[in-house]
């Protein structure tokens, strides 16, 4: 089993600022299966992680989880393609609670305005839902750089 790999404070923001999170997971046969999450949340620890996926999104990512519990996160922003892949290892999950909405939503909401900046109008994603939501908790393993260039897939540190 791989360590705990630590998130910068300049990493954190970047992950909480609203993008494109895209969860991947598999099942025993090896199939892959994914999810969006609409926001994450890095713990005081920084070795922590909590996205928070649709609630109607969720149940075929947590039955992964429970049977193999690795996780990869795809962040991207749609502006300029500054993108990190996190991978990390299932904790727990929950309901996300009340008070955690407006952050959810304000993430979301980053994202959606970026897809409008760059030609995917407000009116093709009206529709999409961010909430009710389930919080997924995991321990971050690895962090690679995935902007396009020539450090894409170097780990970060």
């Amino acid at each position: 089993m791989k360590g705990s790999a630590p998130i910068s404070a300049e990493l954190a923001a970047f992950l909480e600022s609203g993008l494109s999170i895209t969860a991947g997971t598999r099942d025993r046969e090896l199939n892959p299966d994914g999810a969006r999450a609409w926001a994450a949340r890095v713990d005081e620890d920084r070795t922590h992680l909590t996205v928070f996926i649709h609630a109607k999104a969720a149940p075929a990512l947590l039955r992964n989880l429970e049977s193999c519990p690795e996780v990869a996160l795809a962040f991207d922003r749609p502006v300029d393609n500054r993108a990190c892949q996190v991978k990390g290892r299932f904790e727990s999950s929950r309901r996300a609670r009340p008070d955690e909405r407006a952050e959810v939503e304000r993430q979301a909401g980053g994202f959606l305005s970026q897809l409008d900046e760059i030609g995917i109008p407000r009116a093709l994603t009206a529709g999409w839902k961010v909430w009710p939501a389930v919080a997924i908790r995991l321990r971050v393993t690895e962090l690679f750089e995935q902007t396009p260039g020539p450090g894409a897939g170097e780990p970060l540190r």
